[in-house]
């Protein structure tokens, strides 16, 4: 959170599950979304737990509602489409 000048102290706290894990600690901000084409308003979670592995995740709520997504795993690209 904090290389994008989010002080987590000032985010509420929720315990969430996945990927394996539960009672994972959860800080929530608004936040906005630039993904060239558009950008949006999101209430998005920012959690340690994948800070070892460099990479975050995308919800339900908040992004996939918003996209139809496609992915080519085999040639390693992605399309979405906003809906």
């Amino acid at each position: 959170m904090q290389p994008l000048g989010l002080d987590p102290l000032s985010a509420p706290l929720e315990l969430t599950s996945g990927v394996g894990s539960s009672n994972v600690p959860t800080h929530y901000c608004s936040v906005t979304l630039d993904l060239r084409v558009t950008q949006f308003q999101v209430y998005a979670g920012f959690s340690a737990g994948l800070d070892e592995l460099g990479i975050g995740l995308l919800g339900q709520e908040g992004f996939f509602e918003k996209f139809k997504i496609m992915f080519d795993y085999s040639n390693k690209i992605f399309a979405l489409e906003t809906r």
